[in-house]
């Protein structure tokens, strides 16, 4: 039987945003199953199925370009895998992919990544995972490849409360991690084979994690216990560009800090603060990628 293996996913253009540095593409089909109550019988009668759903995870390391996919408008997806054996390739396109999330992972030890979450939009209602995720293979052009700017290593943090506080700086950080989710809302019914109705109800809040090994001590307690206490502000952490590719500043805004946890034992004491950013502050409306940000790459 003939190799039809693919490999090394590439060239992901994420509903006309070109991302580089693709780990990872995955789709999980699945209809929502329907089984029969038994009346006396040896087991469930009945199985049948219906609304084909669709949820896609990517992982990338082109994490600069978050706010422009979240902001894009959903069309079609392309990317290519490599065919094992041969010089030739698997384009795929996929039609109507909503982005429903990103989680943001910066640490000091390895690149900095993004990951994505989605749900397809079906086009029609007829329309079959065939129609949706198109695959044309052996096809001899090389896919055109977007190379990313990639980061690690967040260095230096401040975090400037609202008002007259000073900025407060904790030092040593190990990483830092954003996540943000929507309210999605989705529907088949009639003749619909799949979800032909997807739409994003409002975002919840953005939720970061910054952990640190600064133990400074600050009267009568430590800077940690300061953070915490601060009212709501801006998070800046710089960050470093690997392959002489640029340095970078993660900007949060509108934070406020609502947990803390601090870890002593036979390594060095840890530090995590947990915080959430609103969409509002005051007369100041935050947006994905206009102005002002709620959170930025620049």
């Amino acid at each position: 039987m003939a190799n039809q293996r693919t490999f090394q996913a590439q060239a992901l253009v994420l509903n006309g945003v070109a991302a580089g540095g693709l780990a990872s593409m995955s789709f999980e089909a699945r209809f929502t199953p329907l089984e029969s109550t038994p009346d006396g019988a040896i087991g469930t009668e009945d199985v049948d199925r219906h609304s084909l759903d669709v949820n896609v995870n990517i992982q990338c390391t082109d994490v600069a370009k978050v706010n422009a996919i979240l902001d894009a408008a959903v069309g079609n997806t392309t990317f290519s895998g490599k065919e094992s054996g041969a010089t030739t390739w698997h384009n795929y396109t996929v039609a109507g992919i909503v982005i429903t999330g990103c989680s943001l992972d910066l640490r000091k030890g390895a690149d900095a990544t993004l990951g994505l979450t989605g749900k397809v939009r079906f086009a029609t209602p007829a329309a079959d995972l065939d129609e949706v995720i198109l695959l044309t293979g052996a096809v001899g052009t090389p896919p055109t490849l977007t190379y990313p700017a990639r980061l690690y290593r967040p260095n230096t943090a401040s975090f400037d409360p609202d008002g007259a506080p000073a900025a407060i700086a904790p030092i040593h950080v190990e990483s830092v991690a954003l996540a943000l989710a929507a309210n999605v809302i989705s529907d088949s019914n009639d003749a619909d084979v799949g979800m032909t109705a997807v739409d994003i109800a409002g975002w919840r809040s953005l939720q970061t994690t910054l952990v640190y090994r600064d133990a400074k001590a600050v009267s009568p307690s430590h800077i940690t216990a300061q953070l915490l206490a601060a009212v709501r502000g801006n998070l800046t952490v710089s960050l470093l560009g690997r392959g002489g590719a640029a340095n970078k500043v993660l900007t949060v805004n509108n934070c406020l800090w609502t947990g803390a946890n601090q870890r002593e034992g036979a390594e060095y004491a840890e530090f995590t603060l947990r915080g959430n950013s609103g969409w509002k502050n005051a007369a100041t409306v935050y947006t994905l990628n206009g102005t002002p940000k709620l959170f930025d790459i620049a």
